[in-house]
């Protein structure tokens, strides 16, 4: 195993998840400007990026067809980030959850003509159905787990933005999820995983590899590019340094407003999202800081799947 790779996770929430998507909203700039951003991004450093969409984006026209272009290329990998992106989502219906990953599933290959073989829930919001679901659907690996006790004050920051934004149905959502403390029994490492939650080893037939959110241990905040914008950059180098001298795989979380800004949004609406007061060149600037760092301590960018693969083997 070529251990010291590791993922763009760009998970892809939209503008139009954002607002609601209103069904006059047609020009989302997490698509129409934000793709080529990113790309051109990981163009010059040599770095995939494998995007987690919600299946709902694929419905708009513009959307779809920015997707069915890139999906060619092979520094691009198309995961599955459900359909409704539903704050709640593990804590609902082993039906409605089926019904959530598989209808973005169909979206997704309708676009690309691929099927999507990795997973992240919203609000990193997991369960057992969610587990079954998707081993019943094939996928290869999954990356929910987010073990830190920073979920707690991440989701509490979420409820209140959209709280202030009157955005209730979505704060109602997730603070009736019931499933914070999953994450918590299980290790830091990648581990497989069967349909009753129980850890298995990587040659379990029905069952899927678990890729935490990477941590140095639970009372620290994730390896995520949020993290930089809330501590400081130098903290999460010093952080992320700490994982590097591991020596293994992992991925570094990213979001759409880490390359937009408000000149991107659509003032008819209101959203909740934060820092779109910067312009996103310096959002880009600061993203491209540490993707290099990362990269100087001679770790060679891939697709999650790529990972996935390796421990697959």
């Amino acid at each position: 195993m070529n251990k010291k790779v590791f993922s763009i996770n760009l998970n892809f929430d939209s503008l139009g998840e954002a607002y609601g998507w209103p069904s006059d909203f047609i020009e989302d700039a997490a698509f129409t400007k934000g793709v080529d951003r990113i790309l051109n991004l990981g163009h010059k450093l040599n770095i995939p990026i494998t995007f987690f969409l919600v299946g709902k984006d694929l419905e708009n026209k513009k959307n779809y067809e920015i997707i069915k272009r890139i999906s060619d290329n092979d520094n691009v990998e198309i995961a599955n980030h459900s359909y409704n992106h539903l704050f709640n989502f593990g804590s609902r219906s082993e039906q409605v959850i089926y019904d959530e990953i598989y209808k973005s599933h169909e979206l997704i290959f309708k676009c690309t003509g691929k099927e999507a073989k990795g997973f992240i829930s919203p609000t990193w919001s997991v369960s057992k159905n969610v587990i079954k679901n998707l081993i019943k659907l094939n996928y290869s690996y999954d990356t929910s787990f987010f073990k830190s006790i920073f979920l707690y004050p991440a989701v509490l920051k979420i409820v209140a933005s959209h709280i202030v934004k009157k955005k209730f149905k979505k704060a109602f959502q997730i603070m009736n999820r019931r499933d914070y403390l999953i994450p918590f029994k299980y290790n830091y490492e990648p581990f497989f995983i069967n349909s009753e939650m129980k850890k298995v080893s990587s040659n379990e037939k029905k069952s899927i590899l678990e890729m935490p959110m990477p941590v140095i241990n639970n009372l620290n905040p994730p390896i995520w590019h949020t993290t930089g914008y809330i501590f400081g950059w130098n903290y999460l180098k010093n952080n992320i340094k700490k994982i590097l001298d591991k020596n293994k795989p992992f991925f570094y979380l990213i979001h759409p407003a880490d390359f937009l800004d408000q000149n991107d949004l659509d003032k008819k609406y209101t959203l909740a999202l934060e820092r779109m007061n910067e312009n996103y060149k310096n959002k880009i600037e600061n993203l491209e800081n540490m993707l290099e760092f990362i990269v100087s301590h001679g770790y060679k960018g891939v697709k999650l799947i790529d990972i996935a693969k390796l421990y697959h083997q």
